[in-house]
């Protein structure tokens, strides 16, 4: 058999016994659509049988279903098949992690097609060629027995403990139609956080950075308060985990169960609206009422049902326990401080460690802010170009990711280089928080000072002030809302400002230009003799 171009439908990069063995292209877009996105290892679906992958820039999309009853291979997985699929793995001395029977169809199909008996194994122990005489071997298993339209196929897969939290889903692609609803599960800056022992109390994920050196750990800063309930007093004492003997402070993602089984529910309200489009659309092509334009939206809904139906049962049963939401763990937050001093900002920072399995290539692009589907490319350019000769480099892409590099100047902040649509001297920021979604604003050119009561002691701080944004004939606009804090505020040049820490009528966040440059920058901030100064 000839070697086959990865982006055809055939897809493979060499063959072994009529069996495609991937390239590397093939293996990381054959599962695109699946929230979990695998690299596959081996197929034994005969080439002509293999559904297309297309091309780099628009994969085809796959969904998952559960093995169908009718299958064949139910009545005999549990009565011998699945054993003998075990010894083949252990003779070929196989580091396997998991072993299901599924369909994996294209999205788009209404046909489940063949059963899959699904491998997982360890990443980096098999190499494309071994996967696929392991997996000839197994299929010679399927085929001994008489079971047809079933094939094998082994993905790098690993297993994660309940305890370890599963891994966040990957990054939208530019036509991803389902942004808005996979972003609480993605890695992009302002996802829902909490800690474990206080699920209700949900801020947002600030940035991320490393420490350099030896440790190669990925951390994220929000603010305390949304990490550590305490009061007043505690609050003024570092938290500092150095030992393991220590007992851990543990983070989740998204928050409680009731918040996670709204979101889910969401889901499925909106399916259930697209299922009576469909049948809407179906009745009138029987009826011989359809229009064209009805004709050829029943593709685009059918695409999008199917992909949606598949990220609702990806979520619903991967991510539906507080512990598969784990994060990671805080390791260090320093006493929250006040002041009203000259080049001092309230400090109110918590620094956690990413747990292992979480991030990988497909999942994370460092600091990215998704500017998400409710605000239209105009509306954005309208806010960020108030001062048409007003340069900036802010630009947006087709997946609606900014990337964030370095840090907003201190002397940015009393000398912006921007000005607003009346001339004036401004620096414009935007944010995306669990809350309140994406913002953007206007910083002050002057600190913003804050008074609060707390266990009857006042309290004055000194932070930089925002003034939301509205844009055409929306109403004016706060810059947060309660559930923003800890969220990563960038300028429109794509440089990390600060993070919010709450609002007083208009909204402020801490942090801003000084902060941040203080936390990036130098080396003052330290954990385990490292110093976070490595923005990723």
């Amino acid at each position: 058999m000839s070697v086959a171009d990865s982006t055809n439908s055939d897809g493979g990069g060499d063959s072994l016994d009529g069996f495609p063995v991937p390239s590397h292209h093939f293996s990381i877009n054959y599962y695109y659509g699946l929230p979990s996105r695998p690299p596959l290892l081996a197929t034994t679906k005969p080439q002509a049988h293999i559904s297309p992958i297309g091309f780099p820039d628009y994969p085809v999309s796959k969904t998952i279903y559960a093995i169908s009853g009718r299958h064949p291979v139910v009545s005999m997985w549990d009565s011998g098949l699945a054993d003998d699929i075990l010894g083949v793995l252990k003779r070929m001395a196989i580091d396997w992690t998991s072993l299901e029977v599924v369909h994996i169809p294209v999205a788009t199909d209404p046909s489940p097609g063949p059963a899959i008996v699904w491998i997982g194994v360890e990443p980096g122990t098999l190499s494309y060629r071994e996967a696929a005489i392991t997996a000839s071997k197994c299929q010679e298993v399927i085929d001994t027995n008489g079971i047809s339209d079933c094939f094998v196929e082994m993905r790098s897969s690993v297993v994660t403990g309940s305890g370890g939290g599963v891994r966040f889903i990957d990054l939208f692609q530019e036509l991803d139609q389902l942004r808005e609803e996979k972003e609480p599960f993605t890695a992009t800056l302002g996802f829902p956080i909490c800690a474990k022992k206080t699920l209700d109390a949900v801020g947002s994920g600030g940035f991320f950075l490393t420490a350099g050196g030896e440790d190669k750990n990925i951390y994220l800063v929000t603010a305390r308060h949304v990490v550590l309930s305490e009061n007043f007093e505690e609050s003024k004492v570092e938290y500092i985990r150095t030992n393991t003997s220590q007992p851990k402070m543990e983070i989740v993602r998204v928050g409680s169960d009731a918040r996670f089984q709204k979101i889910v529910s969401r889901m499925a309200s909106d399916i259930g609206i697209f299922d009576e489009r469909i049948s809407a659309i179906n009745n009138a092509i029987a009826d011989g009422t359809a229009t064209p334009a009805g004709r050829a939206h029943l593709t685009y809904i059918l695409s999008h049902v199917a992909e949606l139906k598949g990220l609702h049962r990806h979520i619903s049963s991967q991510w539906g326990t507080v512990e598969s939401r784990a994060l990671g763990e805080l390791v260090w937050a320093p006493p929250v401080t006040f002041s009203t001093e000259p080049g001092h900002t309230t400090l109110d920072l918590a620094v956690i460690k990413i747990g292992p399995g979480k991030l990988d290539e497909h999942n994370f692009l460092g600091n990215v802010i998704h500017l998400g589907d409710k605000l239209t490319n105009n509306e954005i350019n309208e806010m960020v170009y108030m001062d048409p000769t007003s340069a900036t480099s802010f630009k947006i892409s087709g997946d609606r990711l900014v990337r964030l590099r370095g840090q907003t100047p201190k002397a940015e902040v009393t000398n912006p280089s921007m000005k607003d649509v009346n001339g004036d001297e401004c620096t414009i920021v935007f944010k995306h928080g669990s809350k309140s979604g994406v913002t953007f604003g206007k910083a002050s050119r002057v600190s913003c000072y804050t008074r609060r009561t707390r266990e009857g002691i006042e309290i004055i701080s000194r932070e930089w002030g925002v003034v939301g944004i509205a844009v055409g004939r929306r109403e004016s606009v706060v810059f947060s809302e309660a559930g923003d804090s800890g969220a990563c505020v960038a300028d429109i040049y794509g440089r990390i400002s600060g993070i919010i820490l709450g609002g007083s009528g208009f909204s402020g966040f801490g942090g801003g230009t000084i902060e941040g440059y203080y936390l990036c920058n130098t080396n003052t901030l330290h954990y385990g003799g490292f110093a976070f100064n490595q923005v990723i």
